[in-house]
């Protein structure tokens, strides 16, 4: 379709909702059908009930962080950009995004007000696979401007 603005998603990486899937996955046979597994203590007597509680928090918490693995993304998309983080949505234009930097939350977006809305979509690490960190790329097309990279 000619004069359609062009939508691009940032996703978390496919390894990283990968493992958020198969670590909860891993760990709940021992959880709820061999808790001995782990302590041996457990075949005779039986788990505890505060440690079925315990181990049932911790399982909650995987299952928790694998929906948000799946629920982070940057949208860009007819001017405007939408950072959906797991408990929050965050929507302004992309004319007002002054800078784009790494956060210690993922990339973040400083706006014309002063508001810095961090997206989880995007960790920014030291170590990276290709020529540039990822958030490069995005603060390239938010902004429409060359970024370095280097912080």
């Amino acid at each position: 379709m000619a004069g359609t603005p062009e939508r691009r998603v940032w996703r978390t990486r496919w390894w990283v909702r990968l493992s958020a899937v198969a670590v909860p996955v891993a760990v709940s046979p021992f959880v709820f059908y061999a808790p001995w597994s782990p302590n041996p203590d457990y075949r005779e007597s039986g788990m505890p009930a505060d440690d079925w509680f315990w181990s049932a928090v911790l399982l909650a918490c995987l299952v928790l962080a694998a929906w948000a693995a799946f629920r982070a993304r940057i949208e860009l998309g007819a001017g405007r950009v939408r950072v959906v983080n797991p408990f929050r949505i965050h929507e302004f234009a992309a004319s007002s995004v002054v800078d784009v930097r790494p956060g210690r939350l993922g990339v973040e977006f400083v706006l014309s007000s002063g508001r810095v809305v961090s997206a989880f979509a995007v960790q920014c690490t030291a170590a990276h696979l290709g020529p540039e960190p990822r958030w490069v790329g995005v603060a390239r097309a938010v902004t429409g401007r060359a970024v370095t990279g280097r912080r």
